[in-house]
């Protein structure tokens, strides 16, 4: 009797009794000591960016091109809204957010909005929406363009760019446009870029970002 209370001890003891041996790498709940991060969505290979977001990128660029305020609405992020910057370089404090109730109106609406300052004058730059889109948004037809990435800028100017870090979680959509002279593209060349972020299983449009050559 006292060498079978002895080996129970011992089993114990060394956590034998009642589990599974321990495996490298493994806690003894059974769960990873340790897990890789997730990969954020501006990282994300283009590949990859691509087959998440291609749907909503076609939805948006038609409600852009046809000016459909609805449409526009339904692939705004629910609770975020939709952020509009002008150039490249993001400010979360100025820029002009819209939720989906004022996306819905938004080419009707005669509301002036001051959305951010241009670039080399410095003057404000106030506008209807109307006004705003034709100059900072449906500026070229980026339906038309024969450039376009998922999560790659391609096109680049003076202006800084903090986009990468104001949207981490996003992928990231850019159309090209190369200008009407081949000869003159690095001073004519605008793009429209389109941030999604996941909001449950979907995927929302969360910013728009106007670029150019600026002085």
């Amino acid at each position: 009797m006292r060498s079978l209370l002895v080996l129970a001890v011992l089993l114990v003891s060394c956590g034998a009794l009642g589990q599974a041996p321990a495996t490298p790498g493994a806690t003894t709940s059974g769960r990873p000591a340790s897990a890789s991060p997730a990969i954020p969505a501006r990282e994300l290979p283009a590949t990859d960016a691509q087959r998440l977001v291609s749907a909503r990128v076609a939805t948006t660029l038609d409600a852009l091109k046809r000016r459909d305020g609805p449409a526009l609405a339904a692939v705004a992020h629910p609770s975020k809204g939709v952020r509009f910057t002008p150039y490249p370089f993001v400010n979360p404090a100025r820029d002009v957010v819209l939720q989906r109730g004022d996306l819905s109106t938004a080419y009707t609406d005669t509301r002036m909005r001051t959305w951010g300052i241009s670039d080399g004058k410095g003057d404000p730059i106030t506008l209807t929406f109307t006004g705003y889109n034709a100059r900072f948004i449906w500026s070229r037809d980026f339906l038309a363009t024969s450039k376009t990435a998922y999560n790659k800028t391609i096109g680049t100017g003076n202006s800084m760019d903090n986009t990468a870090q104001v949207y981490p979680n996003a992928v990231l959509f850019e159309a090209y446009d190369a200008g009407p002279d081949p000869s003159m593209e690095s001073v004519q060349w605008q793009s429209l870029r389109l941030f999604f972020e996941k909001d449950g299983p979907e995927w929302y449009l969360v910013g728009v970002v106007h670029g150019e050559w600026t002085i």
